[in-house]
Order: structure tokens, then C-alpha cells, then sequence
């Protein structure tokens, strides 16, 4: 079976080892999971622009300075997300809430206990948070989940950026 391809950003925004996420309400099928802002790259959209637009519309958040960090791919039974990861640090406004969805800080260590976490929450995890929050670091990284965003399997790389 060919699974579908999408390619889409995430921006981790992360300030005193809190990071905005986003809990999504009743009626979603991914009802309490929490989840990193981001979405599909639209047509004639860059990465990074997708990154801002995404933020703003899932948390009422504007992301300045953005870092592109890496690659994420995650991988369900049919489909599969191609995620190029950013980070920021400087933003402006605050956390709303929204029909589908709230948006808020949430301390790290707190969130990676949650029982519904999405997959994309594993990168705060300590032993990848090099890859995401140390500038002279980048990752790639690929997770195989199942439907139940169960994580089966993950390939994570570290790589060294040159100055």
C-alpha cells in the first residue's frame, strides 16, 4: 500500500522549560490529547511561514525569529507526516482558547507524564532535548505510531550544525 505524503511544519515555542501546546476539546477524535502547534504546508508557503501561521491560528500566538531544528517524520499504518521543526523563543500575545481547541504553557516535565500526549511531544523528552534546544545542534527523527498514537518505534539522529 502507498501511504500519503503530507509535508508540514511544528514550532516549538519554549521559554523557561515550559512550551505552548495545544489540548484539543470534546467532539475531536483526538479529544485531550495534547499537541505541538503546526500544520500543512500550504501551496506557495514556506515552511517557516506555515510554522507562524499555524501557531497563530491553534494558540492566538505570534512567533518571532523562528530556528529551523530539523526534520520529523512520523509515521501512521496509512499515511505519513513530514515535519520540518522549528523553535522560537520571542512571540508576542498570549495563549486563547478556541472552538476546537485550548492553548497553553505547560511546565515539560509535567507534560511528557500526561497519558495523551501526541507523538511529536517525544523531542522534550531529556534524551532529545539536545537536538531541539541546543543551537549547535540539529535531528532527524522518524516514529512509527500506530492509530491509537501508540509509539512503536523511534530513529533519532543528533547532528552537529557548522558556525
Amino acid at each position: 500500500m502507498n501511504k500519503s505524503i503530507r509535508k508540514a511544519a511544528k514550532c516549538y515555542l519554549v521559554q523557561n522549560n515550559k512550551v505552548v501546546v495545544t489540548k484539543y476539546k470534546k467532539g475531536n477524535q483526538k479529544q485531550d490529547f495534547y499537541d505541538i502547534p503546526g500544520g500543512k504546508i500550504e501551496e506557495n508557503e514556506t515552511s517557516e511561514q506555515a510554522a507562524i501561521r499555524e501557531m497563530k491560528e491553534e494558540t492566538g500566538i505570534v512567533v518571532k525569529n523562528l530556528k529551523s531544528k530539523g526534520k520529523m517524520t512520523i509515521e501512521y499504518p496509512d499515511r505519513i507526516f513530514n515535519f520540518t521543526v522549528f523553535l522560537a523563543n520571542e512571540y508576542e500575545g498570549e495563549s486563547q482558547d478556541f472552538a476546537e481547541n485550548t492553548a497553553e504553557w505547560v511546565d515539560i516535565d509535567l507534560l511528557l507524564k500526561q497519558e495523551k500526549i501526541l507523538s511529536n511531544i517525544m523531542i522534550l523528552d531529556r534524551f532529545f532535548r539536545k537536538g531541539l534546544l541546543d543551537e549547535n545542534f540539529g535531528f532527524t527523527m522518524h516514529i512509527l505510531v500506530d492509530e491509537q498514537e501508540n509509539i512503536l518505534g523511534v530513529n533519532f539522529n543528533l547532528e552537529g550544525k557548522n558556525e
